[in-house]
Parts: structure tokens; sequence; C-alpha cells
């Protein structure tokens, strides 16, 4: 399929419209025919989000660029039949014949006129050479049904409604002409598309049976309109699909077994597309995609700059009002304000639902045309984001509290900057980064903690509840500054570890201190444990081995955070590489609270 096509009605994109999903396709197929599903990667397509969105302003200037004189016939032809202006639309398509005798965009704006003239029998003409070139283009289908309806030809009429329903299930303008035409016949349609597919089939087999080539009555396929398997069948069927699509309507006396029969050996949906691309390489339709991929030379790097950092489009996403910006630059943007950085327009309800998915009409033009200088902006990113995974250089600080290994520290992110670094932690797979209270005439302490991401909520309004655990203790070495928020270069503590009689009393000195905490810990009423319990956890239990973690021993740390103390204090103690030393600190406090 060539680039600047619909890939739904495989004609020039006109005013394209890119989904949530970031597939991109007309105006006209998203406002009529667009299924319930994007018909290329099966997302959920809500009509009325579908409906609300704005055309997509850099590809509406792409295919102006690449295809200037086609996008403005396309366009004053369209407007002509929007005004129902049929005669006019009649005549112009009638003179775009006359230079291209078989383009399929004018023969299907001259079938669209000719229907609004209610020349039915001339619509089918163009109709039927359409659809056999494009056995999968579904709106055909429904306009030759339509077409054929208006004619009085109800039951052929069913027989190309039946066919959209094959090709889309939930091709709801076909679903209820075929209700409109089997009530008033007496027939009770189902709601679901299968049961209404198999309905069809039997009432088309009773009101047609298929005929032999020959004239001669034959046996309805069991299956009613499928065809039949081998090559000669299938060979056969198309052959006589083909003879089908010569019969002339202006009488409107075409033979229905005729027309029934060549519907039984139509193709399933699964072969369409090879079934298209065999016929349109031998209808001129390589002519005209040469054309226009040779038109896509026109466009330069500067076509595909993102208006927010003026480099090429990195992952290009387009928003509901039609503007694209790269994802990463959006969502910075939309950290501070929840409107279109250039038509202003809110974005509230796109933000909620995170849907930053590439353009991908976009990414394809980029990646045929300027691969070496995406090559470049790849490897800047990459650049960029191995930077931000280095977990020693220029770490994010998140400047608020004490935070200590192994300790829950839920958080509330509020801040754009920190909305920022919560983000790029994600997005760099660290999940991981600094903790520092504040410190006057620094900015932060010269010592923090390390906290890993557990989990990140996301709440509607920008804001998020982050679930987070502290890892490794760290020295600040260097301070620093990364789009707002603080950096720095550290180095990670370690205790240090002792042997022989210094163990020995180390030992001792941390059972004692133990059962201190203990004791401590049991004095406090029961509903003051319980809150303690909820927020922090239960108290640890005592090691065996008090120097296997590099950290010492878990219930220090979760003592500390309980006694909520003075945050100078609990950055010195946090500090400390001797066990020893910190649980002399833990002793005076403990008494210190005892006494009060």
């Amino acid at each position: 399929m060539e680039l600047l096509e619909c890939p739904h009605c495989l004609f020039l994109m006109c005013e394209p419209v890119t989904m949530s999903c970031g597939h991109t396709f007309c105006r006209r197929c998203v406002a009529s025919y667009l299924p319930s599903k994007c018909p290329l990667c099966k997302d959920r397509l809500k009509q009325r989000d579908v409906r609300g969105m704005k055309n997509n302003v850099l590809l509406i200037s792409v295919v102006e660029k690449c295809c200037p004189d086609e996008t403005r016939m396309t366009r004053h032809m369209q407007e002509k039949l929007k005004a129902k202006d049929f005669s006019e639309a009649l005549r112009i398509a009638n003179d775009g014949l006359n230079l291209v005798s078989d383009d399929q965009s004018w023969k299907s704006y001259r079938a669209e006129a000719n229907s609004g003239l209610m020349r039915f029998s001339d619509a089918l003409k163009d109709l039927d050479y359409l659809c056999c070139l494009r056995p999968s283009w579904t709106e055909g289908f429904f306009r030759k049904g339509n077409a054929l309806q208006e004619l009085g030809q109800l039951t052929e009429a069913l027989v190309q409604f039946h066919r959209c329903l094959r090709l889309q299930a939930d091709f709801a303008p076909a679903k209820s002409q075929i209700k409109k035409i089997l009530e008033v016949k007496g027939v009770e349609v189902p709601e679901e598309v299968p049961s209404i597919l198999q309905l069809l089939s039997e009432y088309l087999k009773e009101a047609c049976p298929v005929t032999s080539l020959s004239g001669s009555q034959g046996p309805a396929h069991p299956e009613g309109l499928i065809h039949p398997s081998g090559d000669e069948s299938e060979s056969n069927g198309r052959r006589e699909v083909h003879e089908v699509s010569k019969v002339k309507h202006d009488t409107g006396t075409e033979c229905c077994l005729s027309l029934c029969q060549a519907v039984s050996f139509l193709p399933t949906a699964e072969e369409d597309e090879e079934m298209m691309m065999r016929k349109e390489d031998g209808r001129g339709r390589g002519e005209v995609t040469h054309r226009r991929e040779k038109c896509l030379s026109v466009l330069t790097v500067s076509d595909f700059e993102c208006p927010l950092c003026i480099r090429l489009f990195f992952e290009p996403v387009t928003t509901p009002c039609g503007h694209t910006f790269c994802k990463n630059c959006i969502e910075r943007s939309l950290d501070h304000n929840l409107r279109c950085p250039l038509c202003k327009q809110p974005l509230q309800e796109y933000f909620k639902t995170r849907k930053y998915n590439p353009t991908v009409l976009l990414q394809d033009i980029v990646m045929r045309l300027f691969t070496s200088q995406l090559a470049e902006r790849k490897q800047v990113h990459d650049t960029e984001m191995a930077e931000l995974s280095n977990l020693t250089k220029d770490i994010p600080i998140f400047v608020c509290t004490v935070a200590y290994p192994g300790v829950p520290c839920p958080l509330h992110i509020f801040e754009p900057r920190y909305r920022l670094m919560m983000r790029r932690c994600m997005e760099t797979g660290t999940k991981k980064f600094g903790m520092c209270c504040y410190e006057q005439g620094k900015g932060f302490a010269d010592y923090g903690c390390v906290l890993e991401i557990l989990s990140l909520e996301l709440l509607p309004d920008g804001r998020s509840y982050v679930d987070t655990v502290g890892g490794s203790r760290f020295r600040v070495l260097k301070r620093g500054q990364r789009d707002g928020y603080h950096t720095a270069d550290i180095e990670y503590l370690e205790d240090l570890k002792v042997e022989g009689s210094e163990l020995e009393i180390l030992q001792r000195l941390h059972d004692s201190v133990y059962q201190q905490a203990q004791d401590w810990y049991q004095r406090l009423g029961s509903r003051i444990r319980e809150q303690i319990n909820r927020q922090y956890g239960t108290m640890p239990d005592k090691e065996e081995n008090i120097q296997a973690s590099t950290n010492g021993p878990a219930w220090c740390w979760w003592l500390l955070s309980v006694l909520q103390l003075d945050p100078a204090y609990q950055t010195t103690v946090l500090s400390l590489t001797s066990l020893k030393d910190r649980l002399g600190h833990l002793r005076l406090v403990l008494e210190y609270f005892s006494q009060s």
C-alpha cells in the first residue's frame, strides 16, 4: 500500500485524521465507515472520541506538498458533493477521466455524483469496476448495494450487503439495510452478525439456487455464500466474477442466478489482500503509486521537525486537536499546562488516557526518506537515556525527607519537575532516584538514600502516588541540576566490618540495644502500635549475622523511621558507616524516650 493512501478506502488521504492508536485515515472513512476497532491494529475506537478529533495538520501539509493538483481537485470535488451540486461534480469527474481514463478516484466521485442524480445504473458501472479492483473495499460494496436497492434489485442488493458484513462484521450501515429489506419481506432478523450472515446465506440460497456455468441447476453449496476449495473452482469463480462485473444494470433485468452464483465463488476476507494486490498490478495502479512515491522526494527534514524541540521527530504523537510533537516533548508540556502548545485547545481528556501512541504514518515517512537523520536522532536519544540511567553520575535527587534502607517511603508527586523525574526513572528502566532532606545553603543534605519505585499510580489530573522502598545509602560528591530538578554525583556507603573480639563486643551491644528497642515498642499503646505497623510494618526480627548487609541490621532503620527525629540528626545517623556508632546513638535516643 502506498504511503499517502488511506489504509481503509485506499484513495489518496484527504483530510487525514489520526486515531488514538496512532493509525491515520481520511475524514470520510472516520465519519461514516470506520469500524469500532482499528482495521490495522484492532485497538478499540470510541466513536464519540473519534468524531471529535481534528484533522492532522502536519499530514495535510505533507499530502498537499506531494500531490498539490490531486489534493486541490479532490477538495473541490468533495465541496461540490457536500453541497449536493451533483451536476457540477459529474462534469468535473468526467473532465478528470478524459485526462486519465482509468483513474479510480475520479470513477468513485463520478459514481457518487450519478447516485446523487438518481442515475443508479450509471453509478453501478463505475462501482462494478472499482469493486472488482478493490475486493476489500467495504464502502464500495455498500454503495453498490444501495444503488441496486434503489433499482429494485433487492436480492442483488442483499448479496452486496452480505459481502460488507463478511469484510467488516461491525459495519452498521449494511446491517441496517439488511434489516430494512428482510423485515419488509416478513423475515425476522437477529441482532448478532454471525446469525445475520447465516440467515442471509440461507435466504439467498432459497431465493436464487446456484446454477452451473452451463445454466443447469445444481446443488447449492452447503455453507451458503462460501467459495469452493480447489484451484480450478477458484479460477472459474473469479472468471465468473469478472463476467458479472460486465453485466449492464441499466435495464434492471440482470440475472439473479448468475449474480448469486458468482457471489458463491467470492473469496473469503482472508484472501482479499492478496487478490487486491494482484489485480491492482494489472490495472495501472502501479503507475499512480510510482507517481506519488516520486512526489515524496519534495519533502525535506524541516517538514518533520517538532515545534517544541526543533529537532527531527522522535516518536511523533498527534493530539486530538491535530498537532504533532515528539512524545517526550508533549509529555513535558502537559506537565505544566493541559493545553496544546500551539492552538491552546484543552487536552484534559487526552491527558487522562495517556495514549501517547506514535503516529505510524509519520514514522514510516521519516524512516523511508530520512534514514540517516533518524539514526542520528535515535543515537542522541539513546545517549540521553544512557545518561539518565547512570546511578552514580547526575542521579536525580528528590528533595523531601530522610529515607532509610529497606523502609517504605510513599510519595505524592504533584510538581511538574518531579513528574518529569518519575517518568524518566520509569522510561529508563532504573526505577531509582536519590532522596535527601533539605539543607539551608546547599539545597539538599550531603547524605541520602536511593529509593526504588515499586508502583506508580497516575491520577487524571497529572498527580501520582508512588510507592518506594529505601535501598543503598550514598554521599553527595557534586551537585547539579537537570530540567528543573536537582541531580548529584554520588558514592555509595557501606558499613565497615569488624572481626574477632571487636565483633563479639559489637554483637553484645547489638543484642542489648535490640532488647531495649523491643521493650520500648511493647510499652507503646496498642492503637499507636497499629498505626506504626500500618505505615512502617512490624518491627523486624533480630538477625543472626549482623554484618550480612552493607547497611547493617534492618531493625535499626525501621526504628529510626518510627522515632521521627530531627532531619539533621537523622541524616547524621544515616551517614555513619560504623554499626557500633549507630547503635550508640540508638541507645541514647531510646533512653531519652523511655524517660520522657
